[in-house]
């Protein structure tokens, strides 16, 4: 990452050279014919250490085209090097307050330019590299350390997010929580490791189940949670139920011996035309939850989003 320089519209001789200067030294050097190439977004702003720039035109749009740069994702730490003839020098205030980081006039020899260049391409090389590291370190908070899914931070983030989608085009979504069935014995029989191992081999099952767009995350202890995009609440409902038969025909290691373990599955759904918070859309699971529990475990039931309070138990909506 970060080992890219990209020269756009390299007019001048001294840039062309610079292309062939740049990759002796083990850049990976992409040209493009024009400035336009800084707002497509199939350019990858972290792979780049650097732009050189040709300027010859209009510089109030080539400023504009800066400014938008400098807005995208991973921008701010790429340094622009414009090149250009003595109408670039005079406007070189201007162009610096648009966000490029040093202007060199067209008629310096590549060494030169490339000499002044160096310090903002390691500059670059470095932001992108700490960048990566912070990515790194932000996706590491966001996993649960055993089971390398998604942890509770994680899946209340993609709450949020969804639900405001839900709300805004009118899609379903639904969410499914679950835990394993006396799941204290597996710990009081075997020990926590192996617990833990079993804890992992539950959550890579259900993470199997789901699709790719959905979330499955591990909200803590043997308590997971499923969030499904654009799932009504039938779909919802089936894809507990297969979750719910395959922990039921699977089988679970645990020192030497197989085991055979049950889930209970609880699901709520929002639809279109609902107004529903993510709280209570999670609320409503764990009710179902929580009732599946009491009423025999290794079940799926269901609470819809309308049925806010009652007595769980008698509640006819629960299915």
């Amino acid at each position: 990452m970060g080992n890219t320089v990209l020269i756009a519209r390299p007019l001048w001789p001294v840039l062309q050279q610079a292309a062939r200067f740049l990759a002796g030294e083990g850049y990976r050097v992409e040209e493009a014919v024009s400035w336009d190439r800084l707002l497509d977004p199939r350019l990858s702003c972290g792979d780049l250490s650097g732009v050189f720039l040709g300027e010859y035109g209009n510089a109030s749009g080539e400023m504009e085209t800066i400014r938008r740069f400098r807005e995208r994702r991973g921008a701010l730490g790429v340094p622009l090097i414009l090149v250009g003839g003595m109408n670039a020098i005079l406007r070189a205030e201007r162009f610096r307050a648009s966000g490029v980081d040093m202007v060199a006039p067209a008629d310096l020899s590549v060494s030169a330019l490339v000499e002044q260049a160096r310090p903002l391409l390691r500059y670059g090389a470095l932001y992108q590299s700490l960048e990566d590291a912070n990515r790194a370190l932000r996706e590491m908070t966001l996993r649960d350390e055993l089971t390398g899914l998604p942890n509770r931070r994680h899946f209340s983030l993609d709450l949020a997010r969804n639900v405001e989608m839900s709300r805004r085009i009118g899609r379903p979504l639904s969410c499914i929580l679950m835990d394993i069935d006396d799941f204290k014995r597996v710990n009081d029989t075997y020990g926590h490791p192996e617990g833990d191992s079993v804890l992992r081999q539950f959550g890579t099952l259900i993470s199997g189940a789901k699709r790719t767009y959905d979330t499955v995350a591990r909200l803590g202890g043997d308590e997971f949670a499923w969030l499904l995009v654009d799932a009504e609440p039938a779909q919802a409902l089936l894809a507990a139920s297969r979750a719910q038969q395959a922990v039921a025909e699977g089988v679970f290691e645990a020192s030497r011996d197989r085991l055979s373990l049950t889930a209970t599955f609880g699901v709520s759904s929002i639809v279109p035309g609902a107004e529903i918070s993510g709280d209570l859309l999670v609320g409503n699971a764990d009710r179902a939850l929580y009732w599946g529990k009491e009423s025999g475990k290794n079940t799926v039931r269901f609470y819809p989003p309308k049925k806010e309070r009652g007595d769980d138990k008698n509640d006819p909506y629960l299915s």
